[in-house]
């Protein structure tokens, strides 16, 4: 998995860097102080997951994020910051994780092993419909779709599926962006548009 950081703090660079360093099949190929030539980097590279600061000089993270998805790039973005107000701001901008400073190397793992078996989906559960999803649902996204369609609460998909409340609106906030949506009762007509549905 190719990642970049950008953190106007070097110090960032270099603890994400030994953290990382911990786990497999991690390659930081970029590191950046500044949002801007981040993107510029982001328009000729490959890359699978951008971890990046909110509070920087110039472009902040959650600005970066807005030209990432304008952008319609599937990279999935981390945002790594000292402040919490900005959650959900964050997923605003459909942000796979957030995560407080100080970072903590189990809290990292499980964001990167949550990465990595989206990246590589399950063929069975895909679709390929006539217009197609950027960013495939995972198949826990897929089951959650389905509950909201079958007119499940939150606390009731919760319950069927043994997650958090908190954890149910992580997932459906990825979910909308994913599929372009805004609100739940957009969700059977964008899933029918796809294919997802008969």
């Amino acid at each position: 998995m190719k990642v970049i950081l950008i953190d106007d703090e070097k110090a960032m660079h270099l603890i994400m860097k030994r953290m990382l360093a911990k786990m497999t099949d991690i390659e930081v190929v970029g590191c950046f102080l500044d949002a801007k030539e981040a993107y510029a980097y982001l328009t000729t590279h490959e890359v699978d997951m951008v971890f990046v600061d909110i509070s920087m000089p110039r472009e902040n993270g959650l600005e970066f994020s807005e030209r990432v998805r304008a952008s319609r790039r599937a990279t999935k973005i981390v945002f790594i910051t000292s402040h919490k107000e900005y959650a959900l701001s964050a997923f605003d901008v459909y942000a796979f994780d957030y995560i407080v400073k100080p970072v903590v190397q189990e809290r990292l793992v499980k964001t990167v092993e949550r990465a990595r078996a989206e990246i590589v989906p399950d063929i069975d559960r895909m679709v390929t419909p006539s217009e197609s999803l950027i960013d495939p649902l995972t198949n826990r996204e897929l089951d959650i779709a389905l509950a909201i369609v079958d007119g499940l609460s939150n606390m009731e998909i919760a319950e069927r599926f043994g997650l958090t409340e908190g954890t149910v609106k992580g997932h459906i906030n990825r979910l909308y962006g994913k599929l372009g949506i805004k609100r739940r009762v957009q969700t059977v007509a964008r899933m029918k548009e796809l294919r997802m549905l008969p």
